[in-house]
């Protein structure tokens, strides 16, 4: 006899509205929980010859005004790409839950602005002092190096340091124009396409 499975496929299994809804509730709980498997994404930008591609932090997520954010370094080699196409995805994969979530959209670079200043005022000390190394990330090193004057790398620096760790931290927001979303099931895959277009949502189902 084959086993009813139906049992075991979840409420947005075959409803695009309920997909869309739990999207975002994933992304809410991937940015809240630090051990989310949505806690961590991957961003590509362009660079001159190739795709890029790293890791970053989910650190704000707006449904209202479907956007995403991210933060980094000014001097981080992202920021010239994002300034040259501003163009980007980013992808995530909860291997639990077997959902892939792949967001593109337009990158805005917020540096010393009012919504760079609030996202650095929430932030914790610990991830401020990612922010005050002497060099810009990716400058090579005749040894190995954590970026940090000797005197730093076991400790915080002192809050006026960490405060100009500030000219140096940038938040990035991504302003959404689609979401690809995909589901592993054993009783066949979904995978489906939101589409923001003057303010209005596309939503439709596609071949996995």
């Amino acid at each position: 006899m084959v086993k009813d499975h139906t049992h075991d496929k979840p409420d947005f299994y075959n409803d695009l509205d309920k997909t869309y809804e739990n999207i975002w509730d994933q992304l809410i709980i991937g940015k809240s929980k630090s051990k989310s498997e949505l806690h961590q994404g991957y961003i590509s930008t362009f660079n001159d010859s190739f795709p890029s591609v790293r890791t970053v932090v989910l650190r704000h997520v707006d449904k209202k005004n479907n956007t995403i954010s991210f933060h980094t370094d000014i001097r981080s080699s992202k920021i010239d790409e994002i300034k040259k196409n501003n163009a980007v995805t980013m992808l995530f994969y909860d291997h639990g839950k077997k959902i892939q979530i792949k967001v593109s959209g337009k990158a805005e670079i917020n540096h010393k602005n009012d919504k760079a200043k609030m996202a650095w005022d929430n932030s914790r000390s610990f991830s401020k002092k990612c922010y005050v190394v002497e060099k810009a990330p990716g400058t090579p090193s005749d040894e190995p190096t954590s970026g940090y004057l000797p005197e730093h790398e076991n400790e915080l620096p002192d809050d006026d340091l960490l405060q100009n760790g500030y000219n140096n931290f940038t938040l990035v927001e991504i302003q959404i124009h689609s979401i690809e979303w995909l589901y592993l099931h054993r009783q066949g895959h979904r995978r489906a396409l939101f589409t923001s277009t003057n303010g209005s949502l596309n939503k439709e189902w596609l071949t996995p």
